[in-house]
């Protein structure tokens, strides 16, 4: 059945527990980033960190240890949440690319910008790179068109390293918008074919393909996302029939932790705690401004956080001989949090906002 909006008043407009879940799994990247300050160079990393020698490690160290998955789960709610909002809609491709272009690429051209010029400061002034490598000129290129990790050209992480999971969903919006029509007509059907389709390109793929990997776990989880999405409109957003949904999930994580299938594991979790997050919706409708704060900072923060450590970095080699002992003291990790976020915050008003508007402006008037 085709999904239309105004025949399902129980589905909140505005999905508030969501986006400020995308807002923690913004900050738990970038703890999971901390242990990113022990590095003394691109080229000589102290990673993984023992975990005992980080601070705050007796409540975070499940964040120093599997921080990096919080990704997956980025991926999980930008499926639900574009299923929201596109399934409701009717939108031509322009409309959809210039959307997207102009909510992610100014900040993540200018912080492209900032950590290149850091780069270079400290290739020159150290003799060595900041936290990651590949910072040359082909690299370069395939960050300034957001081709880091969707195609299998890149070495590695280079420049502002968390764009490459951005890379990949910039291929998945594209398929995304091609299936519209499928995923309109049977939501939860052709969602679920297309996230096992992108599983099973995972088992079989050649290596000659020239699309990168990691496309294919992002339309896993994206895809999962907008199934998520669907069941719950059918289901009328009922807190009884989502949850044994729930317990289903929860079923299929556990046999895949038993027969040690990391990926299935990981989908149960995020579509777990994505539904469990939109069944809150239903209870306490009421969006707390904290919650409006968290989802706006959230990519703001995934893209500032890293050009913040490398300046550290960068002042740490150049006047204090590449001393890293602060990093292991317990005010460090507190510090570069409130940096962070206040950076992030700072920059998702005056810069992120104002310039997504000016563009979608300039694009209208074209």
């Amino acid at each position: 059945m085709p999904f239309n909006k105004s025949q399902d008043p129980a589905i909140p407009t505005y999905f508030g527990w969501i986006d400020a879940l995308r807002g923690l799994a913004a900050i738990c990247i970038a703890v999971f980033h901390y242990t990113r300050f022990y590095m003394p160079s691109a080229d000589v990393p102290v990673i993984p960190v023992a975990v005992e020698d980080v601070p705050y490690t007796a409540f975070l160290w499940p964040v120093y240890l599997y921080g990096e998955e919080a990704v997956r789960l980025f991926w999980v709610i930008s499926g639900f949440v574009f299923a929201h909002v596109y399934w409701s809609r009717n939108t031509d491709f322009r409309q959809f690319a210039v959307a997207r272009f102009a909510r992610l690429y100014p900040l993540h051209f200018v912080t492209l910008i900032i950590v290149a010029a850091l780069q270079i400061i400290s290739l020159t002034g150290t003799g060595h790179w900041q936290i990651v490598g590949n910072n040359d000129l082909k690299h370069f290129f395939l960050q300034v068109f957001m081709l880091d990790t969707s195609l299998s050209l890149s070495d590695g992480n280079s420049f502002n390293a968390p764009i490459w999971s951005v890379s990949a969903e910039v291929f998945v919006y594209i398929l995304f918008f091609a299936t519209l029509p499928l995923t309109k007509r049977n939501p939860v059907i052709m969602s679920l074919l297309l996230s096992a389709i992108a599983y099973a390109a995972l088992t079989v793929r050649p290596d000659a393909f020239i699309i990168g990997q990691w496309v294919f776990v992002c339309t896993v989880f994206f895809f999962a996302g907008s199934a998520c999405f669907a069941a719950f409109r059918a289901f009328g957003g009922r807190s009884s029939r989502v949850g044994l949904l729930l317990a289903g999930l929860l079923v299929l994580g556990w046999l895949g932790f038993e027969n040690q299938q990391h990926n299935v594991l990981l989908i149960t979790i995020c579509c777990s705690v994505v539904l469990a997050m939109a069944l809150l919706e239903s209870h306490f409708t009421k969006t707390a401004n904290v919650m409006r704060f968290l989802g706006d900072i959230s990519y703001s923060l995934y893209l500032v956080h890293i050009p913040i450590q490398i300046f550290v970095l960068l002042v740490a080699d150049m006047v204090f001989d590449g001393d890293r002992s602060f990093a292991a003291t317990y005010w460090a990790l507190p510090v570069f949090l409130a940096a962070s976020i206040g950076t992030a915050y700072l920059t998702n008003r005056y810069f992120e906002k104002p310039a997504a508007r000016w563009l979608r402006r300039r694009f209208a008037k074209r």
